[in-house]
């Protein structure tokens, strides 16, 4: 038997550049850009070892990078399984039909992006664009998971919104043949709608931020660095998805092997930390999903 990997998924920004400009997502202070296939060839090699799997995601719309085709190829080269987060809005693209690569393990689509062009033309469209895609999808990929998210809720157990109503609709409507997804969560993050296609539900998202007015605590767990890391677009390395602007820098894989980064001084503190239950960075002080997470989840000893 393989030993368990170290990070469940290693979270890789491929672009932070991104076509639609959502309420929800803050964007980032960071340049915009693409990053190059040399970065990337230096970087997959190191992941296999380390992580069960890549997601292309952190900020920006990973289905605009012009070499998508080919890093989706690399990682399989690797036997690295790849999955994508996507706004949904390309699935009239060449890049849509690389997402049924047998590399592709998981594709998330983020419904709550259509909005605020729901019920208007353009979303019918990309909403047809989605469907049509999955159809498809589920025929040539049947092992392929597939998440329609909302991710726009208050609480887990409020009565949907008449827009989320409206893609409920659509949903049954689209896949009459589906197990009926009741209108309310109930509380559950997932139902499972056909084969592997699952509709997810969950709050609001909050990115947390230094400047906000989330009282500060240095008492906490947390995924990041624990079962999760984060390669921004120029290499910078940050312990989890949510350092948008990678503020928390344990460095950079341009000219450092991620051994070495994972073995850094600021990296060392920083798990320790959160192997005692301590936030020793000033991001994660002020980050309200480390009080989602409770000490039992957290092997750290590995």
């Amino acid at each position: 038997m393989n030993p368990p990997k170290r990070f469940r998924q290693v979270y890789l920004e491929i672009t932070n550049i991104c076509n639609l400009s959502c309420n929800f997502c803050p964007g980032t202070e960071r340049l915009a850009a693409f990053m190059n296939m040399e970065l990337f060839r230096r970087i997959i090699p190191q992941l296999p070892e380390l992580t069960e799997q890549v997601y292309f995601h952190v900020m920006g719309e990973p289905l605009l990078h012009p070499d998508f085709t080919a890093m989706v190829e690399l990682c399989s080269e690797h036997s690295l399984p790849v999955a994508i987060t996507t706004n949904g809005s390309r699935f009239d693209s060449p890049a849509a039909e690389t997402l049924k690569h047998p590399g592709i393990r998981q594709v998330n689509i983020s419904l709550h992006s259509l909005y605020p062009e729901i019920e208007t033309e353009t979303g019918n469209r990309r909403l047809t664009n989605i469907f049509n895609w999955i159809r498809s999808a589920m025929s040539q990929r049947p092992d392929l998971y597939i998440n329609l998210r909302l991710w726009n809720m208050d609480h887990l157990h409020d009565k949907p919104s008449d827009r989320n109503l409206w893609l409920l609709q659509q949903i049954r409507t689209a896949f009459p043949e589906a197990l009926p997804a009741d209108e309310l969560s109930g509380g559950h993050k997932s139902r499972r709608l056909l084969n592997r296609l699952y509709l997810n539900f969950d709050t609001v998202f909050e990115w947390p931020e230094i400047s906000n007015d989330v009282s500060r605590r240095d008492k906490g767990y947390c995924h990041g660095l624990c079962h999760q890391l984060g390669i921004l677009v120029d290499g910078t390395v940050v312990p989890c998805c949510l350092d948008r602007n990678g503020l928390i820098v344990l460095g950079n894989v341009t000219h450092q092997s991620l051994r070495q980064i994972l073995n850094s001084p600021r990296s060392v503190a920083m798990l320790d930390g959160l192997k005692h239950g301590i936030l020793v960075e000033e991001l994660c002080q002020h980050c309200t999903f480390s009080r989602r997470f409770k000490p039992e989840k957290f092997n750290l000893e590995k």
